[in-house]
């Protein structure tokens, strides 16, 4: 007991630091470690049997990460007890590098931890996004633990610079960001291919699975495949892909054929040798086809006897049918022709009196592909 009485009341035990002092720094590491071992088999082991009882996995994913670094953050805060105690007996300079260190090593743990639980943070956003209508959270998912990690990164490396380079942050930040500049420069393409992605979603262009038409077919008339982050991927008629650069899509003129709540079928029938009564009769027969056909879009139709050719009449045919699918269009289209050919039949009107002229531009060039829209 006289022992430890001397060493408490010594005023100069190591380094000019007195014996209380010494014995307080023992205590504060000593209950430190204590803590630490107390905090992670007996707090963390019922936090564990909490989350276990849970639906969710989630927490026990999280609890698993952060163990770790919650121990480590109660043996930093020791040690910072310690040096605040120590401060009147350590050197500034010293003291100054000791605190860059202190603080260096507290944003690695919180940065570790983030980077640890990116993966976890991004399956708990997924379950939001699965709710939203718009893709374009779905699509970009997977890069949210890539951006938090690398976040994480940049963050050590800038407060490395700091304590270890003696660079400040907001000069770093500046480096870094004069980098930044440059790579953009570089990969401008790639970002404006990024912003591309963006402007498909936002605006609704189109979606997986439907038909389009870029630039009137120049650029590109095929079947939404894939959307990319960088680029869109089309499957062509002829069972050929084509990838085209979300930037040029941003810019396109784009014709979104799957959008069509009806289809339109416009052309005119050209006769020869027909009279006035027949003509009226003729076309109260093709009206009376179209109004009573469940197929066609009773919205907006159309049957005039337009102009005169010569001898010949000719009567303009316009109508949609309420199927925008190819493949029964034509159908539809089909049989309403037979119905005409049997009311012409019907009337008197010789097969070889009258032509066909299609104006329709309904991209006749589809006809030998069988399409499901």
């Amino acid at each position: 007991m006289d022992n430890l009485a001397l060493f408490l009341n010594s005023d100069n035990i190591l380094f000019g630091i007195p014996g209380s002092k010494l014995a307080t720094v023992m205590l504060i590491i000593l209950i430190t470690l204590i803590s630490r071992r107390l905090f992670s088999h007996i707090i963390m082991s019922y936090l564990k049997k909490l989350a276990s009882k849970s639906e969710t996995t989630l927490d026990d994913s999280l609890l698993e990460i952060a163990e770790k670094p919650l121990g480590l953050l109660i043996l930093l805060a020791g040690i910072i007890l310690c040096r605040m105690i120590l401060i009147p007996y350590i050197n500034p300079e010293i003291d100054k590098t000791i605190y860059k260190l202190l603080q260096f090593f507290f944003v690695v743990i919180i940065c570790w931890s983030v980077h640890q639980s990116a993966e976890i943070i991004t399956t708990f956003f997924q379950k939001f996004t699965r709710r939203t209508k718009t893709e374009l959270d779905d699509l970009l998912l997977p890069y949210v633990a890539k951006t938090i990690k690398i976040a994480a990164i940049m963050i050590i490396l800038v407060k490395s610079a700091e304590v270890f380079l003696g660079m400040t942050a907001a000069a770093l930040i500046g480096l870094l960001g004069g980098m930044g500049i440059t790579l953009g420069l570089v990969f401008r393409d790639i970002i404006a291919c990024w912003f591309g992605c963006s402007i498909i979603y936002i605006d609704n262009l189109f979606r997986e699975g439907d038909w389009v038409q870029l630039n009137d077919g120049k650029l590109i008339d095929a079947t939404v495949e894939h959307i990319g982050v960088r680029s869109t991927i089309f499957r062509n008629f002829d069972n050929t892909v084509s990838i085209v650069p979300n930037s040029d899509i941003s810019v396109a003129i784009i014709k979104n054929w799957s959008k069509m709540f009806k289809r339109r079928v416009k052309y005119s029938f050209k006769i020869d040798g027909v009279t006035s009564e027949k003509m009226e009769q003729l076309l109260a027969g093709i009206r009376n086809i179209l109004e009573n056909s469940d197929n066609v879009h009773q919205e907006f139709h159309m049957v005039n006897f337009r102009e005169l050719d010569g001898n010949s009449r000719i009567i303009r045919l316009y109508y949609f049918t309420k199927t925008t699918v190819w493949k029964e269009h034509e159908l539809v289209r089909e049989k309403i022709n037979l119905a005409i050919i049997k009311l012409f039949e019907d009337s008197g009107v010789e097969r070889l009196a009258y032509t066909i002229v299609d104006l329709s531009d309904d991209r006749p060039h589809d006809f030998e592909v069988s399409r499901q829209q």
